[in-house]
This record gives C-alpha cells, sequence and structure tokens, in this order.
C-alpha cells in the first residue's frame, strides 16, 4: 500500500517545479520531489525516514510547527508562513512555505504535504527597491521646497523634510499611507491653518476640491501664524498627485512693501530676479526692472514707451493680453505660463498681474511680476520621471540607461547625452543619446591627462555654459567634437572610477546650470554606477553557472558528454523521435581488448587511446548527431534522421578509421572497436529500452570476434518502426 502511495505522490509532484514534501503524522519523511531534493542540497534517498529538524536555520520554528500535527483546530486548514532553511551544503535559503493536512476515508490525519518556493531573489528585489527609494527621498530633501507625492487613492507615498518643517504640527500624520483629508484634518485640530472665517468643514471641502483638481494652477494658503505659502499640484501619469509648497511670506510682504512705496520701486525691483513692469491699461511700458530688461533683450530707454507683449511670439501675445484684460477688471490675476522671451529662453513662468487703482477705484496701470520657475518645475519632473524610469520592472538595463539619457537632455536642454568608459587614457563611448544618431557607442578618442580628467577622478561634476571661457578650453575633446556647453559627472563602480556621464551641445548654453543640475546630473551617476555593478555581478553569476554546468556535463579525459548528460539528451531524442517519426539509430561502441591495452601498455596510453578514439569519431559526427561516454571503455552514439542501412555505413567507416588512427605510435597492437545498432520503434518510451537493444547486438559483435558491427534484430518478430 506504501508503494501505491509512493508511485501516487511521484507521478503527482516528482517533475514539480515547485518543492514538495510529505511527512506522515510523525513527522517522518515519505516523499520529496526533485525540486525539494536541490532545494535542501541532499539526495532523496536520505530524506526518507527521517525529519526535517536539522534544515531549519532556526529549530525554535521546527519544535513550533508540531502543532500542525497535534491540534486539530491548527491541522484542518492550509497553512502559510517563511522560514530559512539550511541546505545540505550549508547555504541559508529564505522559504516560504505552504502546509495542507492530508486524510484518509476516515477522516484521520495521514500526513502533512509541504510545498515550498524560494523567496531569496524576491527578498533580494525588496532591498533593491528599498535602496531606490531612499535615494529618491535624499533627493527630495535636496529640494528647496516642500515637496510630496500621493498615489491615485489619494495616500501620501513620500514627502521630503522641508515638507514636514512647512506643515510642523501636522508632521506626525505624514506617515506614508494616511490619506491627504486625514493630514489634512489633524492640521485643523492643531489650528494650523487660517481658514478666512469658514468652519473647519468648509475650509475642508474647498482644500480637498483644489487638491483633486491638481490642474498645475497655483493657490496661496495662509497659515495661522501668519506664513504665506504657494501651492502647485499636478497630476501625474500614475494618477497620483505630486504637489510643492514654498514659504512665500516674505515675498508677499516684499510686494506689499513695494505697493506702498511705489516711488522706490525702481531700486526695490532691480534687487529682485523676477522681472518687474508697470505697464499703462493700453499696454504701454511705463517701468521694467533690470532682469525684464535682460529678458526682453533691451535697455531700458529702448523698453520703456514701447509694448512688450508686441515681443513675443503671437500665440504668447494673445494669451498675456487676456491677462491683462482679466486684470484691468480690478483684480489681481496669478497664472503660469510659458513665454518665449526675446532674450531666445524659454521660461515657465508664474506671473502676477495687479491692477494699481486710483482715488476713484479705477484702474490706472497695471504692475507685473513674472518669476522664472523653470528650474523649480524641471527639477520636480525630472525627478518624478527619473524615480518612475528606476523603479518600473517594464524596462530592461539598456532601456533604463537610454531613458535616463532621454530625460538628462530634455531636462539640461543639451541635445547629446553619453555614457563613457575610460580606460587606459582612452575615453569610449558605450551608451548615447543623439538627435540624429551622430554618436555611436564604442566611438573611441585620446583623452589626455588634462585638468579636467583629474577632476573626473577627484568625483567633481564640472559643468559651463560655454568651454571657450572656461578653463577646459583646450580638452581635445571639445576640439573633436565641437562642444561649447556640458555637464557631467563621474560614474563610480564599485568605489572605483569607471567613467562619466554627460550632456552637451555645439552651442553656448543661454541659461546658466544650478546646483539642482549639478545634484541630479549626480543622481544619474549615482544610479548607473549602482546598476553598471549590479550588471557585472549577474553576468559574473551566470557564467559562473554556465562554467559548473559544463563541468557537469563533460568528461575530463574525452571532453565529450558524460553518461548522465549523455542520457539526458538521448532522452530528449527519443522523445524527438517519437513526435517527428523520422528515423533514429543508437550505437553502442566498445573498444576491444581495452584491459590488455591498460595491463600491457599502462593507463596513460590507456587514456591516449581514449582521447584518440573520442577525437577520431567526433571529427566524422553531424553537430546534430549525440556522442558520449557511457563507461570505462564504453561510448553511446545517437544518429538522428538515419535509418540501419545508413547507420551501418557510418559504423563501419567509424570502425575502419579507428583501426588506423587510434594506435599510438610506439604500439604494435592494433586498436579496434565493436559496434550494437539499433533503430528505435514505437515501444522505446524511453532511451534506456533503445540502449538495451544496442548493447544486445554489442555483445553479438564481441561473441562473434570482435572489430565488427552487428545490427539488433528483435525475436520472433519484425521491428515496429512509426
Amino acid at each position: 500500500m506504501a508503494d501505491c502511495i509512493t508511485l501516487d505522490l511521484e507521478r503527482s509532484f516528482g517533475e514539480l517545479n515547485d518543492c514538495v514534501l510529505v511527512t506522515d503524522p510523525e513527522r517522518i519523511v515519505v516523499f520529496a520531489n526533485k525540486a525539494m531534493e536541490k532545494l535542501l542540497q541532499v539526495d532523496r534517498g536520505e530524506l526518507l525516514g527521517t525529519t526535517t529538524k536539522r534544515f531549519f536555520a532556526n529549530p525554535a520554528q521546527f519544535e513550533k510547527m508540531a502543532v500542525l500535527y497535534h491540534s486539530p483546530a491548527d491541522r484542518r486548514h492550509r497553512k502559510s508562513y517563511a522560514i530559512n532553511i539550511i541546505g545540505g551544503d550549508g547555504t541559508k535559503t529564505p522559504v516560504e512555505v505552504v502546509s495542507a493536512p492530508l486524510f484518509d476515508t476516515s477522516h484521520n490525519l495521514t500526513g502533512l504535504l509541504f510545498i515550498a518556493r524560494d523567496i531569496s531573489g524576491r527578498k533580494a528585489l525588496q532591498d533593491k527597491l528599498r535602496d531606490i527609494a531612499l535615494t529618491l527621498e535624499d533627493a527630495l530633501d535636496a529640494i528647496p521646497e516642500g515637496f510630496a507625492i500621493y498615489d491615485r487613492d489619494d495616500r501620501l507615498v513620500i514627502c521630503n523634510d522641508n515638507y514636514r518643517e512647512i506643515y510642523a504640527p501636522s508632521a506626525p500624520a505624514m506617515v506614508p499611507g494616511n490619506s491627504f483629508e486625514e493630514i489634512l484634518r489633524f492640521g485643523l485640530q492643531g489650528k494650523q491653518y487660517d481658514t478666512g472665517g469658514l468652519t473647519d468643514e468648509e475650509w475642508l471641502a474647498e482644500r480637498l476640491e483644489r487638491h483633486q483638481s491638481a490642474d498645475g494652477t497655483v493657490i496661496e494658503q495662509n497659515l495661522a501664524d501668519g506664513r504665506w505659502l504657494r501651492i502647485s499640484e499636478t497630476k501625474m501619469r500614475s494618477g497620483g498627485t505630486a504637489g510643492i509648497r514654498a514659504d512665500v511670506t516674505e515675498l508677499k510682504a516684499a510686494r506689499a512693501r513695494a505697493e506702498s512705496a511705489y516711488r522706490n520701486l525702481s531700486l526695490i525691483a532691480d534687487n529682485v530676479s523676477a522681472n518687474i513692469t508697470e505697464v499703462a491699461p493700453d499696454g504701454t511700458c511705463l517701468f521694467i526692472n533690470k532682469t525684464g530688461c535682460e529678458w526682453f533683450n533691451g535697455t531700458s530707454e529702448d523698453l520703456i514707451g514701447t509694448n512688450l507683449r508686441d515681443r513675443l511670439p503671437w500665440k504668447e501675445r494673445e494669451a498675456v493680453q487676456s491677462i491683462f484684460l482679466d486684470a484691468l477688471e480690478g483684480e489681481k490675476v496669478s497664472v503660469e505660463i510659458s513665454l518665449n522671451f526675446p532674450d531666445g529662453v524659454l521660461r515657465e513662468c508664474h506671473l502676477d498681474c495687479t491692477p494699481r487703482l486710483n482715488d476713484q477705484g479705477g484702474v490706472d496701470g497695471l504692475v507685473v511680476l513674472i518669476t522664472d520657475v523653470t528650474d523649480r518645475k524641471k527639477t520636480e519632473r525630472t525627478l518624478a520621471e527619473f524615480y518612475a524610469i528606476t523603479s518600473t520592472r517594464e524596462l530592461s538595463h539598456e532601456g533604463k540607461i537610454g531613458n535616463i539619457l532621454r530625460l538628462g537632455c530634455e531636462h539640461f536642454d543639451l541635445p547629446f547625452g553619453i555614457i563613457s568608459h575610460v580606460v587606459n587614457n582612452h575615453y569610449t563611448i558605450i551608451h548615447a543619446h543623439s538627435p540624429n544618431g551622430e554618436l555611436l557607442p564604442g566611438t573611441t578618442c585620446p583623452l589626455g591627462d588634462t585638468h579636467r580628467v583629474s577632476k573626473l577622478e577627484a568625483g567633481k561634476p564640472p559643468a559651463t555654459e560655454d568651454s571657450t571661457q572656461s578653463e577646459s578650453a583646450g580638452h581635445r575633446c571639445r576640439e573633436v567634437l565641437s562642444l561649447k556647453s556640458y555637464i557631467g559627472a563621474p560614474l563610480l563602480v564599485d568605489g572605483i572610477p569607471h567613467g562619466t556621464i554627460n550632456f552637451s551641445a555645439p552651442e553656448i548654453r543661454k541659461r546658466p546650470f544650478t546646483a539642482d543640475d549639478l545634484q541630479i546630473v549626480r543622481r544619474f551617476a549615482d544610479w548607473i554606477g549602482h546598476e553598471i555593478a549590479r550588471q557585472r555581478d549577474h553576468q559574473a553569476l551566470m557564467d559562473a553557472k554556465v562554467s559548473l554546468e559544463r563541468v557537469a556535463s563533460i568528461d575530463d579525459l574525452t571532453q565529450l558528454l558524460n553518461r548522465r548528460a549523455f542520457l539526458e539528451k538521448a532522452n530528449i531524442e527519443v522523445q524527438r523521435f517519437r513526435r517527428s517519426r523520422q528515423p533514429l539509430t543508437a550505437v553502442m561502441m566498445d573498444i576491444d581488448h581495452f584491459k590488455l591495452i591498460n595491463d600491457r601498455c599502462g593507463h596513460a596510453v590507456g587514456d591516449d587511446v581514449l582521447r584518440r578514439f573520442a577525437d577520431a569519431v567526433s571529427e566524422e559526427l553531424r553537430t546534430v548527431d549525440v556522442f558520449g561516454r557511457v563507461g570505462g571503455e564504453e561510448f553511446c552514439l545517437i544518429l538522428s534522421d538515419t535509418g540501419l542501412d545508413e547507420a551501418l555505413r557510418v559504423c563501419e567507416r567509424l570502425r575502419k578509421k579507428i583501426f588506423s588512427e587510434c594506435r599510438p605510435g610506439h604500439m604494435e597492437q592494433p586498436i579496434t572497436c565493436s559496434m550494437g545498432l539499433a533503430a528505435a520503434s514505437r515501444e522505446d518510451i524511453e532511451f534506456s529500452t533503445l540502449m538495451r537493444k544496442a548493447d544486445t547486438a554489442l555483445y553479438e559483435a564481441k561473441d562473434a570476434g570482435r572489430n565488427r558491427c552487428v545490427i539488433h534484430k528483435p525475436e520472433n518478430k519484425p521491428a515496429n518502426y512509426f
């Protein structure tokens, strides 16, 4: 009866990829499949009749599992838990185990079925994702404003320290997983917000409505301590919401002072990095500060008295005209808009258009404040997309690096992105992004021992908007590629300089690089360096695996397949024969009187004969034929798509070649070989039956005098071919 159970378990679970183990009610192992044998690194025969206690990294877990056998309540249902096991080779592996009770027809417990799965890969991936999350947190903390991301269910995913500092009373509620509404309610309870006379519920409903629309519109928020925040929230492609919080208390105070002391506007405005202008109701410029003059590419004398809108492209001119018309109604207008200014720079701007009222309440003019928020918004978008690229599973290693180069080119407004490998004073492009494929991976140029190389080796990310005016103006790569603007960072792989990542253009960059730009290119370099190291480790593991598989499959002496590897391939060939119905012939080969060769000439000569024999036969075979050493001087050959007549001709040719080529020069005794041939037939479900037929024919050849080829002839009935 036990044999029947074992046979059923073997049929059910023997070839299953998951690891399966069955115990009786006394915790004695009665079955383990091949996958479990491989996981535990112990022969199945050693497992049967023992317990699994020795494989538990924590023996207490083994004792704890006894409840599955002795507690009726705990053994009725399937259980799932994670444990660490120690294999027969001492390797510790984390596994996920599911157990289920086995009952007989009388509902008595007859044993437990355990299914285990190796989760080491999943744990490694979780560790990798945790590292990426930490990197993102570091990047977010570098942003000077408060930054937060909420998922599509409006639950907090991540926020930086500035965000917590801005809303310090609400910081205890800023835990990933808490909803935006829960965090707001926590702040309301702490009297954090100035609700402007609204009830808490009214204020909350209005704020949630703005948050859920997240259309990029900038709103201002007044806190109970008197601070003002500028809030910008945008929907991400994932369905979540990214938001920026900036303390604009000082900016609002500056505006108030400027409005109350308009006569001193010129003094104040020229010290503000934003564009400040005053225009008449018809659009004529009355005042423009220093920054505005730079953006409109002129002097105050050139610009005052003209209509500044006329200097903008027509689409943007119409958009600004619409804003001015709204402000002329007497209400301040605040918008975010992209504008191409006459200095040739496209800027993402926060535009405030404030009406200047006369004593009668009419509008005498408009004060326009334009703040360049390009770098901030670019940084937000770039970091969000960088996180998406590095965290997705849909992109390959090459795909992620290619997308990072594309993202960098877009962020820095530079056409060329390069990842290089620097070896022996040569600079080689290994990845590139360019508009028309001008840069080709594999391109190499001499780097030279320049000051720039020293900076890269020192780990300093260089940046220049005009290399002709920089200390590296004479760098040979600049001359070869005709580059003028450049930003880059060194790549370190396992702490060792590997190369560089850089973005460049043949034109002078009109916008200066910012500290955030240097941080971003450094983040790119850090991630790519870690990714290159990870890929190297992965390739090393794959190479080691291939090497081990070869060692396990090849006979050291003859370099042929060993018995195990040959039989595996032979069974595959038999299955192919049963599907294709193409003829297949197996040949058992034995070197005649090989023991006498060893006895008379020594084992070194015998080994030489075996090598000569293997080489002589291998030279005559096709790539589809399978040849292996299955014993001391016994070999087996499978001739695919070959019937008996053709196989016999092949074997006779091999027999003659062995006779003429396999004898070492100092031997007098000739080297001969006996062969037994057998054709595959319908009853040959596995190769072992075909091998026995060929072996029978081989013995007939030996009995008939050796040095001959004999075909196996079935007894009492003809061969049954497809």
